[in-house]
């Protein structure tokens, strides 16, 4: 049985998502979640490839190290900046790896979780605001 869930709904400045609401911003969210796991990677990748050329080198260029520092550092701030969107938008993230969110929403006049991840084709599960993932049910 569907619940009802209340349009543009906010509680002390946190906004609640209908069913529908939530699956129109899903592509924002997926496009959101994919820059981070790009990012990651390009500074993971500059992260190592600092290390891979100060254990090669011993004491290498400063000037080199400091670029790839900066380099790595800047796409770890887009990481978080990207991440700061969806905070913005009441959306919480629970898992950067899969790619895990929870839209807050309210189910039988209960604060409850609209859940969603990368891989799930559509937004199609909610749990309690008491429970997790492993929790979740199909709307």
């Amino acid at each position: 049985m569907l619940a009802r869930y209340h349009r543009h709904l906010m509680v002390d400045g946190e906004r609640f998502y209908s069913v529908d609401e939530a699956r129109a911003v899903v592509p924002q969210v997926r496009a959101i979640l994919l820059q981070p796991a790009v990012e990651r990677r390009r500074a993971d990748a500059a992260h190592e490839a600092l290390h891979r050329r100060l254990d090669a080198e011993g004491d290498g260029d400063p000037r080199q190290e400091a670029q790839l520092e900066a380099r790595t550092e800047q796409l770890r701030s887009g990481v978080q900046a990207l991440l700061g969107l969806l905070e913005s938008m009441g959306i919480v993230l629970r898992d950067v790896e899969t790619g895990l969110v929870d839209f807050p929403t309210v189910r039988d006049g209960e604060p409850a979780w609209l859940c969603w991840r990368l891989s799930d084709p559509d937004l199609a599960f909610w749990h309690t605001t008491r429970e997790g993932f492993t929790s979740r049910r199909p709307l």
